[in-house]
């Protein structure tokens, strides 16, 4: 009789040990999709600004969309199963949609005229807190207090480049600030919100799910705008731009498509806060990925605040890491 309990014992440890295994190796595939994500988004800034030499903002995100939703088309094409969304499936991912990628970039787009882009990035480096007040609520997510204080250093590190980067008060437009805000928590919502759509999608699904959403209705603000004035050939021109073409093939495919993939995956496994967080590591990219290919000056604040954010960022995680454990 004891032997029977004993190898039940020991085939409920190996269980365990098992579990906690896939647990971890799950864990590990989502630290590496939110990594990567982080890498594309901050060299997305530098596909960005070449990008800008030949189109205008509006055109541009109806042309990134454009090439998203090409690649959903191919990938599906080469497919093993095929992709079938049904319409009671559309209609429940279709808000998800409007709030990212729409109102994200829509906002984003308008408020980026009005203030200046240390301005914003400074709005969008609280996005880490707007996401854990919307997961709190919604999800009821929770952190450790130690937890906040490495989120508020990695906070401070974007905080502090853009401050040092050029932040004037001066012709301040609130309403830019407030189209900025707005785009900061839908990125934030919208974290949270398909961590939950995810227990019933693939990543795969919801990454073409927007990148559909906005393809859709980009090029339908965009070319209509063009149609309406007679400027079509200028919508197309800057097809013509080898610079451009590859600038846009990144945007599109990697940072629309692949990036929304990734972040899909990750949230099917880690809380909405620590992907939200690890958005601050575009931040380094970013700034690194300038002065290597722009020849952008690295200053000694640079330092200190990737510092900051990848001090902050890693502890927040190990903190995290050690809990689960």
């Amino acid at each position: 009789m004891m032997d029977k309990y004993f190898i039940l014992l020991l085939l409920k440890c190996n269980k365990i040990e098992n579990d906690r295994r896939d647990f971890m190796n799950i864990t590990a595939k989502a630290y590496t999709a939110i990594t990567l994500q982080s890498l594309i988004t901050g060299f997305s800034f530098l596909a960005l600004k070449i990008a800008l030499r030949s189109a205008d903002t509006m055109d541009l995100l109806a042309h990134r969309f454009t090439l998203a939703a090409l690649s959903v088309l191919i990938f599906t094409l080469f497919r093993r199963s095929s992709l079938t969304i049904h319409l009671r499936d559309f209609l429940r991912i279709l808000p998800y949609g409007i709030i990212y990628p729409i109102i994200f970039f829509l906002f984003q787009t308008l408020g980026m005229t009005q203030i200046s882009s240390s301005e914003a990035g400074i709005i969008y480096a609280v996005v880490p807190i707007f996401t854990l007040i919307i997961a709190g609520l919604l999800l009821k997510e929770r952190i450790q207090k130690i937890q906040a204080v490495f989120m508020l250093l990695s906070i401070g590190g974007v905080i502090f480049i853009n401050l040092m980067n050029g932040f004037q008060l001066s012709g301040y437009s609130f309403i830019g600030f407030g189209l900025i805000i707005v785009s900061a928590v839908s990125l934030a919502l919208y974290n949270v919100l398909v961590r939950r759509l995810s227990a019933d999608y693939t990543p795969f699904t919801i990454a073409c799910a927007m990148s559909i959403m906005g393809f859709l209705f980009f090029n339908a603000v965009a070319a209509g705008r063009h149609a309406a004035a007679g400027t079509l050939t200028e919508f197309f021109r800057p097809f013509t731009d080898a610079t451009f073409l590859l600038s846009i093939f990144f945007l599109g495919v990697l940072s629309s498509l692949i990036t929304s993939l990734l972040s899909a995956y990750a949230l099917k496994a880690l809380p909405a806060v620590h992907v939200g967080l690890f958005n601050n590591v575009a931040t380094i990219v970013s700034v690194l990925a300038g002065t290597i290919f722009l020849s952008e000056p690295f200053y000694w604040y640079h330092f200190i605040g990737i510092a900051a954010i990848l001090a902050g960022t890693v502890a927040f995680n190990l903190v995290s890491s050690k809990k689960e454990q």
